[in-house]
């Protein structure tokens, strides 16, 4: 007899009555306390199923089986062999899956660790960005009106300036050390709104409802093509600069109501015109008199792609050009949109619809910086913070990107409502508001900086009126002017319209003349008007 498991002759063997089949009883008996079945047949079985065989105590038990020959001894050798080589292969297999396993396992950690580090970087650098844009326009929302009124300290123009210095910039050091300086000077000259006086007959909210025509310039610029594109006002208020749709630009005495240059050497029309000098006293108390202080720069950007540099000849006479061709750049690969002259009045800042912001040196024309927003943008106006720390342009999808200058960090988002193109920007000069405008419908959108809110909707009810071609703050900050076929004055705060001056249509640019609050625009009829209280 030998054993249905060990294969063995059993010691003390028992059988199976359901299957027949021969066990040793110590194996059997374990086999059906762990798993309560027959472990040939696998049918249930219980010990009361087994039955002890009774064999003769005479009867000798068969010897087990000994390598007694070389033959066997062999077979035996070879059999652990072949058994432990088979168990070395899987253990060889399984640790190759092991292996496997954790490659993959230290792959995936490894990319999680990266993309944690990516998110993390972005995450601070959107802090930093934030945190830069915050500490430049505001200290961060406010909900006392007392306090949206008082201007930036000296302290946080510092905390401001030391977190700019920390950020990665391509301008030069010298033009770093002129941004900072300049921010420090006009802050400083600031004075709270309560002591912040406009000159002796500027107009107020009382008056201008009698705002009339003072003066009308008839005849700008040729008839073929007819129109004047653009304007800028001296600081004075008596040296007009106009860029037309005959690529020219002129430069007109107030005053004494003549023509002081006729700037040419643009090969399509002029899309915007700047002067220097703005900065220096935007309420005009002091700049204010009788002869014209002629701008040290003025600069003219065109849909040629090319913005050029002008400043004065010296040269004198009836007949003689006031102003000659400083430098030319060819800053933009498509047409140029927008051209603001930074407070500090050493470098301008251009944008086109190529996406680029262009830094270039109003002495002589070169490059400083290119910035872009590192989205398929094109841009459709452009201004500079009234400290200089930022920049701000329009895009065709009425969104705004602001950049911190010195940093040159990704530009920060305003996705405003306005419909179509963003074609007028503009920062009051206190620096806490931002009014955009667009040609593609008639509404405004006055967005507080601090908080990164809009606190203005203006709808220009006009018929017939195409869109606002420009807004402006002036500079006492009472009111907002917005052109379209009319001139919208809008009180500062309440954003009730105070007055609708009609008389101009088609109107392309808009300027306030900061000796008597009136206001000056152009057109396309080759007109420029103003609009003020009759003293």
């Amino acid at each position: 007899m030998f054993c249905a498991i060990s294969g063995e002759p059993p010691k003390v063997p028992v059988i199976s009555k359901k299957s027949g089949l021969v066990y040793e009883q110590r194996l059997i008996q374990k086999y059906i306390n762990d798993n309560g079945k027959d472990p040939v047949t696998g049918d249930t079985l219980e010990l009361d199923d087994l039955i002890e065989i009774k064999s003769s105590p005479k009867a000798a038990a068969p010897r087990p089986p000994q390598h007694s020959s070389i033959p066997s001894l062999l077979t035996s050798l070879q059999n652990e062999y072949d058994a432990i080589i088979l168990e070395t292969f899987t253990l060889k297999k399984h640790y190759d899956n092991l292996r496997q396993e954790l490659a993959h396992a230290l792959y995936a950690n490894d990319a999680s660790a990266r993309v944690i580090a990516r998110l993390l970087n972005e995450r601070d650098q959107a802090r930093e960005a934030l945190a830069s844009i915050q500490g430049t326009i505001g200290a961060g929302p406010s909900t006392s009106r007392a306090a949206q009124d008082v201007e930036m300290s000296d302290s946080t123009q510092a905390e401001n300036g030391a977190a700019s210095a920390a950020g990665a910039s391509g301008l030069p050091a010298d033009v770093l050390d002129v941004i900072d300086s300049t921010a420090k000077r006009l802050s400083s000259q600031r004075k709270p709104k309560s002591k912040r006086k406009a000159p002796e007959g500027y107009a107020t909210q009382a008056t201008v409802a009698d705002f009339a025509e003072l003066q009308k310039l008839p005849s700008m610029h040729h008839a073929k093509p007819a129109g004047v594109s653009c304007l800028a006002l001296s600081v004075d208020g008596n040296v007009l600069v106009t860029g037309g749709n005959d690529k020219n630009v002129q430069v007109f005495d107030r005053k004494e109501e003549r023509v002081l240059a006729t700037l040419k050497g643009h090969t399509k029309r002029i899309t915007q015109v700047a002067v220097s000098g703005k900065s220096d006293n935007p309420l005009g108390s002091e700049a204010a008199s009788d002869d014209a202080a002629l701008p040290a720069y003025i600069v003219s950007a065109s849909e040629d792609g090319k913005v050029k540099v002008w400043e004065p000849s010296g040269a004198t006479g009836a007949k003689s050009q006031a102003y000659a061709l400083s430098n030319t750049a060819d800053a933009h690969a498509s047409e140029v949109t927008g051209v603001d002259i930074h407070p500090s009045e050493t470098f301008y800042g251009s944008v086109g619809r190529d996406g680029k912001l262009s830094f270039r040196s109003l002495a002589d024309g070169s490059e400083l910086h290119t910035l872009t927003s590192g989205e398929d943008d094109s841009f459709e106006s452009f201004s500079f913070h009234p400290d200089g720390q930022l920049a701000a342009a329009g895009t065709p999808t009425g969104a705004i990107r602001i950049w911190e200058i010195k940093s040159g960090n990704a530009p920060s988002l305003i996705q405003t409502e306005l419909p179509g193109r963003v074609s007028s920007l503009h920062f009051s000069e206190n620096g806490y508001y931002l009014a955009a405008a667009s040609d593609a419908g008639k509404a405004v959108e006055v967005w507080d900086l601090r908080k990164l809110t809009v606190i203005g909707k203006l709808a220009i009810e006009e018929e017939g009126a195409t869109g606002v071609s420009a807004v402006k703050f002036d500079p006492s900050l009472q009111f907002l002017a917005v052109a379209t076929d009319s001139v919208n004055v809008y009180a500062n705060k309440s954003w009730n319209r105070l007055i609708k001056v009609e008389g101009a249509e088609k109107l392309t640019g808009l300027e306030w003349d900061a000796r008597d609050g009136s206001v000056v625009v152009s057109s396309l009829d080759r007109t420029v008007r103003t609009f003020g209280v009759a003293a």
